[in-house]
């Protein structure tokens, strides 16, 4: 966190601040005993083990006197100094929260999933500058990624990146009984604010999509650079121009016309190819292949009939 000082520098700056400047940070960053302070303090040579404790009292009673709220070291604080306010915090208010959510909820269909973590980690930290508990809350709650686990995220990112071989338990739904799938992880996808596990079926030899959120456990994984080859869903269609900026890193722009572009994309299975094309509305023909014409055909009549009855 800080610099260690030479001992040929401490004549040209004010211990006083120094300690004041180190104490503040240690605290921010956690509660602290007297010893743990004095430790600190040591190690960063801007005092002497022989010194009394009561420099550090003195130090403490300084920071009060700045604006900081510290408790006295009990046995309720585990005899531990607790900065429980101080006037270096980040100040945000229900405005600039209302802001954050506007820009995020515009952003956060076309953010990657590294980048959701990104901002996942920076509403975190923001949340830990700010004593305001209502605000801490707020902060939180902005992240998509609030009710998912980090940890699982970032090791599935590293399992689609060395192509792992994985065991895992999965429920389909909150009724279902848990099953066992054996996969090689492919890429995590975000997609209507949920995140699925893109994989091939070892015990099907097909594609296969999964919600995180239902991945109970991993039993194993093997890491072997797997590489399979298994047949995607290609669709070519045309796209009124301004849905453009919408494509995903697996469709193309193949060619131009004045009302737009054709478009071809390439899918893990058929499934996610109906929910990609009718994401995009009425702005969307498909061209080809003619049997996936037929499905949207039908998806659209089954679609249409659901809300007639």
């Amino acid at each position: 966190m800080h610099r260690i000082v030479e001992k040929t520098e401490l004549n040209q700056i004010s211990l006083t601040g120094m300690r004041a400047l180190v104490l503040v940070g240690l605290l921010i960053q956690a509660p602290r005993s007297l010893e743990e302070i004095k430790e600190a303090f040591i190690n960063y040579n801007i005092m002497e083990r022989s010194h009394s404790n009561d420099i550090i009292r003195i130090d403490l009673n300084t920071l009060r006197a700045m604006g900081c709220e510290i408790s006295r070291a009990t046995s309720k604080t585990n005899h531990k100094y607790v900065l429980t306010k101080h006037p270096f915090e980040l100040i945000i208010n229900n405005d600039d929260i209302e802001i954050l959510n506007k820009a995020y909820k515009k952003i956060k269909g076309k953010c990657s999933i590294q980048l959701l973590l990104d901002y996942d980690n920076l509403f975190k930290k923001l949340a830990e500058f700010t004593s305001n508990k209502e605000i801490k809350e707020k902060l939180y709650g902005i992240s998509i990624l609030k009710d998912f686990s980090i940890e699982l995220i970032k090791t599935l990112i590293e399992d689609c990146k060395r192509k792992n071989r994985l065991k895992i338990v999965y429920q389909k739904t909150s009724d279902d009984e848990k099953s066992i799938k054996e996969i090689i992880a492919q890429k995590l996808v975000f997609q209507n604010d949920k995140i699925y596990l893109h994989g091939f079926n070892i015990e099907k030899q097909a594609p296969i999509v999964l919600h995180i959120k239902r991945i109970k456990d991993i039993i194993f994984r093997i890491a072997e650079n797997n590489q399979v080859n298994f047949q995607t869903t290609k669709i070519k269609f045309h796209l009124k121009s301004f849905g453009v900026l919408e494509l995903n890193e697996d469709e193309n722009i193949i060619q131009a016309d004045e009302n737009g572009y054709i478009i071809e994309g390439e899918y893990h299975n058929d499934f996610i190819a109906i929910q990609r094309i009718l994401s995009f509305g009425a702005d969307c023909t498909v061209l080809e292949p003619e049997d996936f014409k037929k499905k949207i055909i039908e998806k659209l009549k089954s679609i249409r009939r659901e809300y007639n009855d």
